[in-house]
């Protein structure tokens, strides 16, 4: 199981090496399970270091001014992504809380050998990642699975506009244009343990007030269906 996921795309957020625990993949901004190069990573890591793959995503009770509509929309996705993933004989944890405290604690109690997770430039996920890669004892590795090209590649700095940022994009693109591989199934097999969503949605000290949208399909596959359209 050989993933070629370019070096490029690869962050380090500190120092420590790669241990011999289950490989952790944080999943934060990219809610899905395939196209997606932060898990093709940590399972390449998985497999190189015969351990478990898992997955892990960290619900906040709040964030910023999101309401129901969006939070509703979120879950629904994430339940798809635990079928999807049970499905390649990978487990799902869905954790409660502050990430800069449940990533840790999580890491510690199953002895990680590393986490993975994926960019996001939102200043508040920057925070959650810095402190994760500063209070845990493995390796952090961050990848830019959400862009064509790197951000970090793109421009180390910040633009004027579009017509400084656009020049950069298009002089690499080329090299990121290329296929994606297939997320392979796990050759061990799993015992997992259904996530409680019932108890998810109660843990949210959200606004309730504004309705979930109706018109629209959460999830992976309903995406890709539109993209097909």
């Amino acid at each position: 199981m050989k993933h070629t996921v370019d070096p490029r795309r690869i962050y380090p957020l500190n120092t420590h090496p790669i241990g011999d625990g289950p490989l952790v993949y944080w999943m934060s901004r990219d809610q899905r399970v395939h196209d997606n190069w932060a898990l093709l990573y940590a399972q390449r890591l998985a497999h190189e270091h015969n351990q478990e793959l898992v997955v892990v995503f960290c619900l906040v009770p709040h964030f910023l001014e999101a309401t129901i509509r969006q939070y509703g929309f979120m879950l629904k996705g994430l339940e798809e992504v635990e079928v999807e993933l049970e499905k390649h004989n990978i487990r799902f944890h869905l954790l409660l809380g502050d990430p800069a405290t449940e990533i840790p604690t999580y890491a510690q109690n199953i002895k990680a050998g590393a986490i993975v997770t994926d960019f996001d430039p939102l200043h508040i996920k920057k925070k959650w990642r810095e402190s994760v890669a500063r209070s845990c004892a493995c390796a952090v590795h961050e990848v830019d699975t959400h862009n064509i090209v790197p951000c970090r590649i793109a421009s180390p700095k910040q633009e004027f506009g579009a017509y400084t940022l656009r020049p950069k994009i298009h002089k690499v693109l080329p090299e990121y244009l290329v296929d994606i591989p297939s997320l392979k199934k796990q050759e061990r097999e799993i015992s997992h343990k259904k996530t409680n969503w019932k108890n998810a949605y109660e843990s949210l000290r959200i606004d309730m007030s504004v309705p979930e949208v109706t018109w629209c399909t959460s999830g992976e596959k309903a995406a890709r269906r539109v993209k097909r359209c």
